[in-house]
Formats: structure tokens, sequence, C-alpha cells
């Protein structure tokens, strides 16, 4: 029987498109994993951050085993103390310093350094410099430099060009800083902000008034964390105090930021009447009665809070900058995000997100499905940034010690 020439040109087409399809199918997945390996790693990571217990086939996804031990690095004629973690059985991995917020316990932070270890778990070489200013609760330009010595110091000793940064809180604001100066721009491959600040002049003003500055000129209205007035005072505290009390007060204050208020309270019980005025304003968080003084320092230290602020350096950066922020933040408001969208070059802004997922700088609040992929996204991103920095491997920790080997 003769074949009917449709069937033959129809049998032709099913033929070529197999040959197509088993040649497209394995360059369609070359393309598509990387991205999903991003995705499933940034799930598995937030998943890990957010419950330190977590198991199951996600939290584990990727996971390696993480080494760590303390070294210091030079600064200024000073020894500063770091810690590095690194996954092992991993022969090299991309570098990433990750810088700890205002917190006394500085890169000692329980949180900081379960997430220090989550993310080196995920195939990168974390260091965390310990910023004493940061755990001093002070904010200043000095830190900035701090962080790009920090940055400077990883690509060196993993003999990489640059390694990337992960700053939370405070300390977005000053890696920002650092990451415009041309002294530790060619370290710093990419940059990453949670909960970072634009203008610290903004931030005062809105610990005092409660508004929250945007960029159009508008204003929000939120009620400051009880944490932004305190820390104000504790910075400059003959600046509310009388001379006999001041001093007591700073260690009443350093105290109560650390949970111990019983002891805060027993020292305030020694002030003079005045001295215990204020504290009481303090603990019952009566912002409207320190309102005028911490206006006062916006004035007063108008320098040096220009010092610390990355705005108005934002134009020279050129390296990939991811920003993050809670929206319901109010210790830095998500309106310094806004401001920090708007200076950022353009073609540097890899990733922005303000998310009802996180707070100020923590993970796990409960939210939509839309809003946790956004999230996962934004992570991805930054983790693609990481995994594209060049690799690296750290050989010696000068002065190191092994702290601990996870099993």
């Amino acid at each position: 029987m003769t074949t009917v020439p449709w069937q033959s040109r129809n049998r032709s087409r099913k033929a070529l498109w197999i040959v197509w399809t088993l040649l497209l199918v394995p360059l369609l997945m070359m393309a598509i994993y990387p991205r999903l390996q991003d995705y499933l790693l940034a799930a598995s990571l937030l998943r890990r951050i957010s419950d330190p217990h977590a198991s199951g086939w996600l939290a584990n996804y990727g996971v390696n085993s993480v080494d760590a031990r303390d070294m210091t690095f030079d600064f200024r004629d000073a020894k500063i103390p770091a810690r590095i973690y690194t996954p092992r059985g991993v022969a090299s991995a991309p570098g990433i310093v990750v810088v700890h917020g205002m917190h006394d316990m500085g890169m000692d932070g329980p949180r900081l350094v379960g997430f220090a270890r989550s993310l080196a778990a995920s195939g990168f070489i974390v260091m965390t410099p310990q910023v004493a200013g940061l755990a001093a609760y002070r904010v200043e330009a000095e830190s900035a430099d701090l962080i790009g010595v920090a940055a400077r110091e990883l690509a060196r000793m993993l003999q990489v060009p640059r390694v990337g940064v992960f700053a939370i809180s405070f300390a977005g604001g000053l890696t920002l800083l650092a990451a415009s100066d041309p002294a530790y721009a060619s370290s710093i491959a990419w940059v990453a902000s949670v909960g970072g600040h634009y203008d610290l002049a903004h931030v005062l003003r809105f610990f005092a008034t409660g508004e929250a500055l945007r960029p159009g000129g508008s204003v929000e209205h939120l009620s400051p964390h009880e944490y932004g007035p305190l820390i104000v005072v504790l910075d400059e505290p003959q600046d509310f105090f009388g001379p006999q009390d001041a001093e007591k007060a700073r260690n009443a204050l350093k105290l109560l930021l650390a949970g111990h208020g019983k002891d805060s309270e027993a020292i305030t019980a020694t002030l003079s009447p005045e001295g215990q005025e204020i504290m009481q304003n303090i603990y019952h968080q009566r912002r409207e009665a320190l309102a005028p003084a911490i206006l006062a320092e916006i004035e007063k230290r108008r320098t040096q809070l220009a010092a610390a602020s990355p705005a108005g350096h934002l134009h020279s950066l050129r390296m990939p900058v991811l920003l993050l922020h809670g929206s319901d933040d109010t210790v830095i408001p998500p309106t310094e995000m806004l401001w920090l969208e708007r200076e950022v070059p353009r073609a540097t802004l890899a990733a922005a997100l303000i998310s009802p997922a996180i707070t100020h700088v923590d993970v796990g609040s409960s939210v939509g499905l839309r809003d946790q992929l956004a999230l996962v996204n934004w992570v991805a991103s930054m983790l693609r940034e990481a995994r594209t920095t060049a690799a690296g491997r750290v050989a010696q920790v000068p002065g190191g010690a092994w702290l601990f080997q996870e099993p």
C-alpha cells in the first residue's frame, strides 16, 4: 500500500518535534536550574532563620556542616575581633561579611550567630566583625570605615578581588556609606541592607515626633519603638541629665537595654529627683516629655549625624545594592528605604522590598503567600549576587582558634 503524502509529512513533523524536544529540554533545564536552585536555597535559608529547629527536606536543602573560628584584623592600631564561618567540605566559596546591628553582644548575639551559621551552611564563607560603636549603641562614621576594612580583609584572606556585605539595621546605612567610599568600594562586590537608615536626622526626628518623612515631603505617622528615644539619651546622657546624674543614668540605661529592668531601677533610685523623673519618662515611654530635648540633639549633632549617614553619598555606587525593610518597622521607619531607593543609581539597584514578612530585622511574621514569595525572591536575588562573586578559600586565620565543628 502506498503511503499518502500528508501522512508522510505528519510523521516527519513529529520526528522533527521529538528531535527539537530532545535538544531543547536539556538546554532549558540548564537555564532554569540555577535560578530554581537560588529560590530553593532562599526558602531553605528563611526556614532555618525563622525556626532554628526546623527540619524536613526544605530546611535541609543544600545545607553543609559549618566550622567557626575566631580571629582579629587590624584597624587604626587596634585588633578587631571577628569570626569566620566556613562550610565544611566546600573546597572554595564566595565570601560575605555579615555586620551586626545595635546589640551589646555584637557578633556574639544569638540571632546574629544563628544567621551567620545558616548563611555559611548554604555554601558561603562568612565573616562577622565586632563593630564596637554599634555594640555600644552608637552610630558613628568610624564604624563605616571599620566595615570597609573588614570587607577588604576578608577579600585578602580569600585571595579574591571582592566580597559581599550583608548589613543589619543601622549597619545597613553605615555599609552603604563604606561602599560609596573609593577606599573600600573596590573590595565590595555587592551590598544587602536590611532595615538600614538613610539619614540619621530623619530617624531622630521620628523618635521625637512619630513622624516619618517620605521623599515627596509627605509624612507617615508611626509610634516609635521605645528603644529609639532610649538610645538617643544613652549616647549623650549629659545632654539630658544633670552632671551629678549623667554617668549613673548611662549605667541605668545600659542595664535597661540589656533587659535588666530591676537593676536599672535600683540605680535610678539613687538619682536626683529631676534625674528620676527623666528616667520615669523613659520607663513609661512618655515620648512627648523627651521630644524637645531629642529635637535639640538633631541641631547639636547635625555634622556628626550627617557623617554617619549615607544620604548624599550614594550616587557613586557601582556595585549591586539590595534593600529590604519591614513595613511595620518602628525602630528605623520604612520611609528610610524609600530615600535609599531614590538615591541609589538605578543601574545598581538589584532589589528593593518593603515587606510585612519582617519587623525590624526579624523574619517570621505571619503573612500571606504573596508576601512570603516576595521575600523569598529578594533573598534569592541576594544569593544570586553572592553566588556569582568570585569564590575563595580560607587557608589560615592569623591567631585563629576553632570554636566549634557542627556534626
